[in-house]
């Protein structure tokens, strides 16, 4: 499956254009911490929105591509 494939299946699926830390974690099978390692490191870009952490679908799709 194709980045633009891959992002529009999650949108479909999230209809939605931000996750919150779960659904990413979720998404990519690894725990929530394993997330916060991964921005922290910067391998995974966030937005802070009202003091929580969201992912577009496109880092997502980006992430699973690297």
């Amino acid at each position: 499956m194709g980045f633009n494939e891959y992002v529009a299946s999650l949108q479909n699926k999230y209809n939605k254009m931000l996750l919150s830390k779960a659904e990413t974690a979720q998404e990519l099978n690894v725990s929530q911490a394993t997330i916060d390692r991964l921005r922290k490191s910067g391998a995974i870009k966030s937005k802070k929105v009202g003091g929580q952490i969201f992912f577009t679908l496109a880092t997502v799709a980006e992430y699973v591509a690297a």
